[in-house]
């Protein structure tokens, strides 16, 4: 919002200062009153835009509505001129802030964001100071049906066991639409996952990696929140865990890095700068908050929990009643 109130504010001044501009009728694609818009504003507008907003006005069609936007925008701003809202105290006052938010932003960037060197010698030895952090864990892909009815889990079961193919089995249900598990429309098959993952669903997991490659497994009873699957599974591979290497992980490691030493970097500025200024600041000085009736509440069951005696405490342990 900040920024809007600013870019329309500037925008006011450039179409105050822009009226008396002279150019020619071939030049002009869209005007109302004394103003109109070019050419070359239209494509200097366009190319100032991400790339990826670009694209999206690369045709003739896209320059057409950017265009439209563009010209209707003007007159928007033409109007909040006439009527003075560059002057209005709420404009004004968003204006200054986000101002203000803006020199902060291009003083950390001068002080900070600027003074990081990172090369790749850094890059190399935070690797190899933390090569722990970078390895893929061990993983399998299994292939699955994940039905909510036990009775039709064990009708599939002993189709199976009576020599059924289970692939085709696990195609054929979910071709129908009745299989729920984390092979659902890829014909039961699953992505490759660790053991961290599917965090509410453990049975499936802890299954899937005790099982051998082709092995498949009983019916897994598997609660989901307030339902209950009944799931197949057949271990189809098991990945081994693994090195990342360098190259794999070195723009994650940049990140990383940068963000450490920024962090570094402007503790270090800002622990200079407070005794440059003599900065200081009066905790004990603010007023206490009053506490609402749930904290209270919230203290005095937690006052209770740390002297009620354990359940356990045998009756001799107890202090005498007199």
């Amino acid at each position: 919002m900040k920024k809007s109130i600013l870019l329309i504010f500037i925008s006011l001044c450039v179409l105050v200062s822009g009226c008396a501009q002279k150019v020619s009728e071939e030049q002009i694609l869209a005007k109302f009153d004394n103003q109109v818009v070019t050419i070359s504003e239209l494509e200097k507008e366009i190319s100032e835009l991400p790339e990826w907003r670009q694209n999206q006005y690369k045709d003739q069609a896209g320059r057409e509505e950017y265009l439209t936007l563009m010209a209707e925008s003007r007159m928007l701003l033409q109007v909040a001129n006439e009527r003075k809202l560059n002057k209005h105290p709420d404009v004004v006052k968003q204006v200054k802030e986000y101002q203000n938010e803006l020199m902060r932003d291009a003083l950390v960037k001068k002080e900070v964001d600027d003074q990081v060197k990172i090369d790749d010698a850094d890059l190399e030895k935070y690797y190899a100071d933390h090569k722990a952090d970078y390895v893929e864990p061990e993983r399998v892909v299994v292939t699955e049906i994940t039905l909510k009815d036990e009775a039709t889990a064990k009708e599939v079961m002993e189709k199976i066991k009576a020599g059924a193919d289970f692939t085709e089995l696990a195609k054929e249900i979910d071709a129908k639409g009745e299989s729920f598990g984390p092979g659902q429309g890829n014909e039961g098959k699953t992505r490759p996952f660790s053991r961290d993952s599917y965090s509410s669903a453990r049975t499936f997991v802890e299954t899937a990696f005790s099982l051998e490659p082709n092995k498949i497994s009983d019916i897994i009873v598997q609660p989901l929140g307030q339902d209950t699957y009944y799931m197949i599974i057949r271990q189809d591979e098991r990945i081994p865990s693994r090195q990342k290497e360098f190259s794999e992980v070195k723009d994650d490691i940049k990140g990383t890095l940068e963000r450490e030493k920024k962090e570094e970097r402007k503790n270090q500025w800002l622990g200079t700068l407070k005794k440059e200024k003599k900065f200081e600041i009066f905790a004990d000085k603010i007023p206490k908050v009053a506490e609402t009736k749930e904290e209270k509440v919230e203290q005095g069951e937690q006052k209770i929990e740390q002297v009620e005696p354990s359940k356990d405490t045998t009756e001799e342990e107890k202090p005498d009643a007199k």
